[in-house]
């Protein structure tokens, strides 16, 4: 449950520090991702965890005097998307079993198998999310890059012909990207619903 609120908190977190410019919320955001990523570890008691505790205290320490901290906050927003697209897709080659299908297949456990149109439907749904996933990755990758102040094109010395506000990076990674994934569940379990009705 722990770690579950630190990763709800991170998204209005980086928000809030990117809005407002803070290296404070920013060092804020960073710990709770971190704090998500170990608190399951740490929970379990294991001891590379533990020791990984202080070194990132130390780093978030050095990060307060670097000049751009929020940097950091780029890699999240792309790297989430892309494994939860590789995750998704990885099930989609080599003959495997989908896997909206294995998911419907442990729901299905001890019921009635379901009908035959479900499973080519699981396919086209994995696809469907590995696709969306993918989307939102290069989304937030594109959106770092162009950003200004701090973008990753300028960070390297470079000046796209198009800028975008570091404001508006953060909207749409840290706010509309969540609520898209929100939407893009909700109808598609609304369409699941009337086209399976009986499952």
């Amino acid at each position: 449950p722990v770690a579950g609120i630190f990763a709800c908190a991170y998204p209005i977190v980086a928000h809030l520090a990117i809005a407002s410019g803070s290296t404070r919320w920013t060092i804020a955001a960073i710990a709770l991702l971190a704090g998500a990523a170990l608190t399951p570890a740490l929970v379990r008691g294991r001891v590379v965890a533990w020791l990984c505790v202080p070194v990132l205290a130390a780093a978030c320490w050095v990060l307060v005097r670097v000049a751009t901290p929020v940097m950091l906050l780029y890699v999240a927003p792309v790297l989430v998307p892309a494994f939860l697209a590789w995750f998704f897709g990885q099930t989609l080659v080599g003959g495997r079993t989908p896997l909206i299908a294995r998911l419907i297949e442990l729901v299905h456990r001890d019921r009635e198998p379901p009908e035959p149109a479900v499973w080519p439907y699981a396919r086209r749904l994995t696809r469907a999310w590995t696709i969306f996933f993918i989307a939102l990755a290069l989304a937030n990758l594109t959106l770092a890059a162009l950003a200004n102040p701090h973008g990753l094109l300028l960070a390297a010395g470079l000046h796209p012909w198009i800028t975008v506000p570091q404001y508006w990076w953060s909207l749409f990674a840290n706010i509309i990207a969540y609520l898209a994934v929100a939407a893009f569940f909700a109808i598609e379990y609304a369409y699941r619903r009337r086209r399976f009705p009986q499952q």
